[in-house]
């Protein structure tokens, strides 16, 4: 695995979060915003029915031993998710993390256990066994065998290097120049899950990409359950992979990743508080979620079908959901007023 960088500077100050250089922040985050979160993550939902209405990709399309199902690299008959480190900061002296190794295995394998549910000829039926159409379960495959990831401590921490320009500008060169899909994980399980939407609005106002959030604590946004807090930066490259899957063409699997010239710097700087752009998408996002009853995160799917025993419940006391929600404030709303996530 790659070798752990240097900890985050701080020595540069923060942007102040006010005046004419926040407004100016908050425009060009809007602009990244519209064309990451709406138009990008608007193509991708048309790719999706494209292949899951239109040019139909069946289940069956390789066996469960496949490397896209196990995550193993045949040439070392490992897991290769540690190749595919393309960066990570080191792990918090004392904190008793597990080794990243461990935590890259679990995340990897929660994501190629998706995959596997569309390996069996006939098809597993679509429900509880099969929650996702074979387009989605697919996607994962080149989610986390082609994809790069990123380790980090926590979101504070992560936020002290993306706000150094850059490492924004090595991680745009990253995606630029791999043309794969993107994970952030974290190794705090522990969490404020409005500080990860908050996070999720800082990368989408840096970058023309959908950053969903995933992980083990109350759900927040269109997340949804994950061993790890593990933010897929959705690039779009999975299309790519999977039409290549689809007509049988053998370049949907790659090679790991040759890493070693990105990230050879020193980064980071102090993080400047939320801004009303990124606290702006993460409130509106949520309170979408929030109202979409007991579909909720669930986009592409009639949940009703792959969780009946929860929809009974849901049916005899909808507070039973809505207690699973995170709760986002709106940012019109002093800052000090809706801070509690557990409403």
């Amino acid at each position: 695995m790659k070798p752990c960088s240097s900890p985050p500077l701080s020595r540069v100050p923060a942007r102040p979060n006010r005046g004419l250089s926040a407004l100016a922040y908050n425009v060009r985050g809007l602009v990244s915003i519209v064309r990451g979160d709406i138009i990008h993550n608007t193509l991708g939902a048309y790719h999706v029915l494209r292949l899951w209405h239109v040019q139909k990709i069946p289940s069956g399309l390789f066996p469960k031993t496949h490397p896209w199902a196990t995550g193993l690299n045949p040439a070392t008959e490992a897991p290769v998710w540690t190749e595919n480190v393309a960066f990570r900061s080191p792990p918090r002296a004392g904190s008793g993390y597990e080794p990243d190794e461990v935590m890259l295995q679990k995340v990897g394998s929660f994501l190629a256990d998706m995959v596997r549910k569309s390996t069996p000829v006939p098809e597993l039926p679509h429900g509880p066994e099969r929650r996702m159409p074979h387009v989605v379960n697919y996607l994962h495959g080149s989610v986390h065998y082609n994809g790069l990831w990123l380790l980090f401590n926590d979101f504070a921490e992560a936020k002290a290097y993306f706000s150094d320009p850059a490492f924004r500008r090595e991680f745009r060169r990253l995606v630029r120049e791999q043309r794969r899909e993107v994970t952030l994980v974290f190794r705090e399980r522990k969490y404020d899950p409005v500080e990860y939407a908050y996070f999720s609005g800082f990368i989408m106002a840096s970058f023309p990409w959908f950053a969903n959030v995933n992980g083990p604590g109350k759900k927040v946004m269109w997340g949804n359950p994950a061993p790890y807090p593990a933010m897929n930066i959705i690039t779009g490259n999975w299309v790519r992979d999977v039409d290549a899957l689809r007509k049988g063409r053998p370049s949907f699997i790659k090679e790991p990743a040759r890493l070693d010239t990105y990230f050879a710097g020193t980064y980071g700087r102090a993080a400047a508080e939320p801004f009303f752009v990124e606290r702006l998408v993460a409130f509106v996002e949520n309170e979408w979620v929030r109202r979409r009853g007991f579909n909720a995160g669930l986009f592409f799917i009639n949940r009703k079908k792959i969780d009946p025993r929860i929809y009974e419940k849901y049916v005899a006391d909808k507070q039973v959901l809505a207690a699973r929600q995170t709760v986002v404030p709106s940012p019109f709303e002093p800052k000090d007023a809706g801070s509690d996530s557990d409403a």
